[in-house]
């Protein structure tokens, strides 16, 4: 088995379970708790990762995990002001923690495949 499986074959079970969250009937604020706890976790896995991957990838690795946190964070900030958009200042968070987001797959990309 490859090193880049077992990180796949979890995330994979991951966003399985991220599926049935979303499918299921819960009102806002346990839907966000789930949300934020699945991103913490996930932020979790990702700083575990630097152990088992090789050494080109662990920067990367730190810093999604660090972005993934946050965005957990914001989503508890989400339950106590009852929106994603109320204040603003967490409307332009999670935007800037998804653009870390996209930023954090680029990055994987270009180790990855030498693509950017």
């Amino acid at each position: 088995m490859k090193r880049f499986a077992f990180p796949i074959v979890i995330i994979s079970i991951y966003f399985a379970l991220a599926v049935v969250l979303i499918w299921s009937d819960l009102d806002f604020k346990t839907f966000n708790f789930w949300e934020g706890m699945n991103w913490l976790v996930l932020g979790i896995f990702f700083l575990t990762l630097p152990k088992i991957i090789s050494a080109k990838y662990k920067k990367a690795a730190l810093f999604a995990s660090f972005v993934l946190i946050l965005f957990g964070v914001s989503d508890f900030v989400e339950i106590r002001t009852g929106g994603y958009w109320i204040p603003w200042q967490l409307l332009a968070f999670k935007v800037f923690c998804l653009a870390g987001m996209v930023f954090s797959l680029a990055w994987f990309a270009k180790l990855r495949f030498s693509l950017l």
